[in-house]
């Protein structure tokens, strides 16, 4: 393990969540070590933070490159969740409403959830989150969940890297540039987060309807009832309207050929120039 690295402590008022902060300056990645953590003794590393003031190798879903300069907020969550295999998808809905929540608070911006858990504003991608699993004989071995906020970074240069290698790519902004602020204390943002994604987990893990949950996350939705389109492999499928939020999270559908479908992965974009079609 790379010893370059310092433990913090938050003061958090949690029961295991964060109990660990691993604090590095520069490292390849806080997801690809924090699974490696993971996999070496997971019933050591429960609740163990990877924090890191820059990725050089940052990676978002679909092994997209997650551009991680000094300035931001770069970590990764390892848990062993006590829930079933089915409801593993709730883990990414309440990281998003975790994430949208703290940022709203310390702000007063308006973020919103593009599905499954981009966190935007104004169209424009302000945080992003990534979950890896482990799983065994549908035993849910290890869940890491790594999340990346815009705090006080040069968001001309990441949006000009990010149109050079995606065209799919969403513009990204940061508190800083929605706020015209120039510091911003990231440590008060991630205790804030740590302690509110404990909360939503103890209601998930405690058998509680997720009802409720799954209810705030579609008040924090900015795509239900509009067109999107859909795209597999950065290859616009086919488009659709988006009706509803099943219970485990799951993106309910109406094609043009009025078929109902549900989807569980994929991206997604608003068809921005077309009137939102209602039903």
């Amino acid at each position: 393990m790379d010893k370059d690295y310092k433990i913090i402590e938050l003061q958090l008022q949690t029961h295991f969540i964060g109990k660990r902060i691993y604090h590095y300056k520069r490292i390849p990645s806080t997801q690809q070590l924090a699974i490696s953590f993971a996999e070496t003794n997971i019933s050591n590393e429960n609740g163990t933070v990877i924090l890191a003031d820059e990725q050089y190798d940052g990676k978002g879903r679909g092994n997209k490159k997650w551009i991680s300069p000094k300035g931001g907020l770069w970590m990764s969550l390892i848990i062993k969740p006590k829930i079933e295999l089915n409801k593993i998808n709730i883990l990414s809905i309440i990281a998003a409403i975790s994430v949208c929540e703290i940022i709203n608070e310390i702000s007063n911006l308006e973020t919103r959830i593009k599905w499954p858990n981009d966190i935007i504003i104004d169209n424009k991608k302000i945080a992003g989150i990534i979950i890896d699993s482990s799983i065994n004989k549908n035993n849910i071995e290890y869940i890491v969940i790594g999340i990346g906020i815009n705090i006080v970074v040069d968001i001309l240069k990441i949006n000009l890297f990010l149109s050079s290698i995606d065209r799919l790519s969403q513009k990204a902004t940061s508190l800083q540039n929605e706020l015209k602020e120039i510091s911003f204390d990231r440590f008060k943002l991630l205790k804030r987060l740590l302690e509110r994604m404990e909360y939503y987990l103890f209601l998930v893990q405690n058998k509680t309807d997720n009802t409720k949950i799954i209810e705030h996350y579609k008040k924090l939705s900015n795509i239900l009832g509009k067109s999107i389109y859909v795209y597999r492999k950065d290859v616009k499928e086919f488009s659709a309207i988006a009706k509803d939020i099943d219970s485990d999270g799951g993106l309910i559908l109406k094609r043009e050929n009025k078929i109902i479908e549900k989807i569980y992965c994929g991206e997604i974009s608003i068809r921005e120039k077309e009137k939102e079609k209602r039903n």
